[in-house]
């Protein structure tokens, strides 16, 4: 799901996908499995979710490519015999459900904080239930930005951009929680999220992105603003061949080839000389209908991280 709605209607959407999940410290030795699709935990017939499956391969050392081509008997044999040796390690694993579905596979030492969790500190920091926020939402990733409309700045042209926050969290393991600094551009609705000097990922494996939640936010918020002489100078910046830049920044951020075409649908409708539209292309690549949330994520990030090489 991608959209913008008042922060109340998010917090509803949220509550909704979250109404059946629920977690469980399970012993190693109550899980056996099927396939790689089916587990038997605690005696209950589990569907294994392929961000589940991930987790587990990786977490089993496993190679996730190989145990998908694995037929189901050699699938079954490789992860109860490498679950049986991860039991030389551990007894227990932190497990994240969704009714009868496993979400997510994690040690103990894995500290959840869901995205309900984010929602109730924003709201205690004191953004009002009436927000706009842009959200990006599914199964493994949300992302949501806020935009400061009090602080928008334009370029030559009319080209107006508007400063804010970007807040991102995943309770299946895809990324940490993240505060980095955003900017949205108005003409054609789309934004590159770019670290501040402040903005900070936090590993699930403490409390302390909650604690210190107040904080971050205020001084990435503060800081966002630094970004816009970067972005300046991109658009005095040239570029004398596009599709060696692209060719080099796809290389340099791991773009995937999926990613990389709605990159280039953007740029075609959007073409320019300088790097401002570079960055552009990968940005407003991320609205591309195609992408989970985790792809439009990355394109904007990657869209924020080729703005921070700007000199």
């Amino acid at each position: 799901m991608r959209g913008n709605d008042t922060l109340i209607n998010v917090i509803e959407m949220v509550e909704g996908i979250s109404e059946n999940h629920h977690d469980q410290i399970i012993p190693l030795a109550d899980i056996e499995f099927e396939n790689l699709d089916k587990a038997h935990v605690c005696g209950r017939e589990i569907e294994v979710l392929p961000s589940a499956q991930r987790l587990l391969a990786n977490r089993l050392h496993i190679p996730h490519n190989y145990l998908v081509r694995c037929p189901q008997e050699l699938q079954e044999r490789n992860l109860n015999f490498w679950l049986r040796q991860e039991q030389k390690n551990r007894d227990t694993f932190f497990m994240r459900f969704d009714g009868f579905k496993l979400r997510a596979v994690f040690t103990q030492r894995y500290t959840a904080f869901d995205n309900k969790d984010v929602l109730t500190q924003m709201m205690e920091y004191g953004f009002s239930l009436d927000t706009e926020i842009q959200y990006t939402l599914d199964d493994s990733l949300m992302n949501l930005k806020i935009p400061e409309y009090d602080k928008m700045f334009s370029f030559p042209g009319d080209d107006n951009m508007v400063p804010g926050t970007s807040i991102a969290n995943s309770e299946i393991g895809f990324l940490a929680f993240s505060v980095e600094a955003y900017i949205y551009r108005l003409v054609c609705s789309n934004g590159l999220i770019s670290k501040t000097s402040i903005g900070k990922r936090f590993k699930h494996i403490s409390d302390k992105a909650m604690i210190e939640f107040e904080e971050i936010i205020s001084q990435v918020s503060y800081e966002s603003q630094h970004n816009q002489n970067r972005l300046r100078i991109s658009t005095e910046t040239s570029v004398e061949d596009a599709d060696e830049s692209f060719d080099s920044f796809n290389r340099r951020f791991l773009i995937t080839k999926k990613e990389a075409e709605a990159v280039n649908i953007a740029w075609n409708r959007e073409p320019g000389n300088t790097m401002f539209n570079i960055i552009n292309a990968y940005t407003r690549g991320a609205q591309h209908p195609g992408l989970t949330a985790e792809e439009s994520y990355k394109l904007e990030r990657t869209g924020g991280q080729i703005l921070a090489l700007v000199k």
